[in-house]
Parts: C-alpha cells; structure tokens; sequence
C-alpha cells in the first residue's frame, strides 16, 4: 500500500526518503491515484472488513508488492494493509521473522519472501 508523497491522496511528510530513492517503488505501486482510504479499513469487521479485502485484492496483483511489505515490516507500520497484509499479519510476520533477525538483519535470513 502506498501513502501520499503529495501527488496523491493525503499528503504524508514522513516519505519524504523517496526524493531519495528510496521509496521509488511508490511510482509502481498499485494502489497509486486510489483513495488511501480504502487500505485503513475501519475496523476489522463489517464495513472495515469489506474495505481490507478491497484493498487486498489491490496488493494481489500489484508488481510492486513484495517491496511495499518488506517496507512495512521494516519500518513497523502499525495500522493499514501494506503489501497485501493488514495489522495482525504483519505482527505475525515479524513473529516468524524476527527470530533470525539477530543473525542477519532486520528481516532475518528468510527476508520477506518467507511471509
């Protein structure tokens, strides 16, 4: 899932890094021109249910996915689907991952193809 940089959606001044190069994947991205919105579902039932599965099905066929979650989980975004993958999945994969993070970075050895 991709937040504003200002060209679209709700400007967030914390990716400022893409000027850099670092978040250039953004350009990509699937969820480009959509409403941010839709990847910060209400809650996770009913309505906000509906509103992560829509945007789920965004990630799904998004080239750019694999970056965005592997951003996501190494800077521990705590709210939204990023990367196909709401809050509670994230957790999960940090779980799973972060065992090996000691031995070789801040994705361990699996890194997030392993989620």
């Amino acid at each position: 899932m991709a937040m504003s940089d200002g060209t679209f959606g709700t400007h967030r001044p914390w990716l400022q890094p893409r000027a850099s190069g670092l978040l250039t994947w953004l350009d990509s991205a699937g969820c480009r021109g959509l409403d941010t919105e839709l990847f910060f579902p209400a809650g996770p039932k009913g309505p906000g249910r509906r509103e992560a599965d829509e945007a789920k099905a965004v990630c799904q066929t998004c080239p750019v996915r694999q970056q965005c979650a592997s951003w996501a989980l190494a800077t521990a975004q705590e709210y939204g689907i990023w990367g196909g993958m709401d809050e509670e999945e994230r957790v999960r994969a940090r779980r799973r991952i972060l065992p090996d993070a000691q031995e070789s970075g801040p994705l361990g050895k699996k890194g997030i193809d392993s989620v």
